[in-house]
């Protein structure tokens, strides 16, 4: 169901991608050794949440970059983040854990909240990238520009970091 909505929103902007199908994956490390793409980013995504408010933002990293939540939290100015629960990141983004990826922003409520984008200048910067169509059976791989234009057509607050 969400790989068609991810598909199906993709091609009405006129985004070239592939499609690869593969058995279900949950950590980035699974998907890296399944999945390989030659000059193509292996992202990890997180849904994290300020730990002194109820903001939420959804962070991507190349797959092997650790997290520094104080760092991260720094880019928007607060102290520190924590994970956003499995019931959160359902109830937001209509998603479980590892099915995570910024496709998933096509199931928020943007008139409740629209959780702000950090996303690491390696990513930002690659070729190309690959992320779950908000399904851990598929992947989706698209050039740079092409996820740049996914994101400008949703309209999402980008802060590029640098983990």
């Amino acid at each position: 169901m969400f790989k068609n909505k991810v598909t199906d929103y993709l091609d009405g902007l006129g985004i070239s991608y592939e499609l690869l199908r593969h058995d279900a994956v949950v950590t980035t490390e699974e998907s890296r050794l399944v999945i390989h793409v030659d000059n193509c980013m292996s992202c990890k995504s997180l849904y994290v949440k300020d730990k002194k408010s109820d903001n939420y933002y959804l962070v991507v990293l190349p797959f092997d970059k650790r997290a520094d939540m104080r760092k991260l939290a720094g880019y928007v100015g607060t102290a520190k983040f924590e994970f956003a629960t499995e019931a959160k990141l359902l109830a937001d983004l209509g998603v479980h854990r590892g099915s995570v990826s910024p496709f998933a922003y096509l199931n928020e409520d943007t008139a409740k909240y629209s959780a702000p984008l950090l996303i690491d200048e390696d990513v930002w910067n690659a070729q190309r990238v690959k992320f779950h169509p908000c399904d851990n059976t598929a992947t989706v791989v698209l050039n740079l520009c092409d996820f740049k234009k996914f994101l400008a057509s949703i309209n999402k607050t980008t802060v590029i970091v640098d983990d």
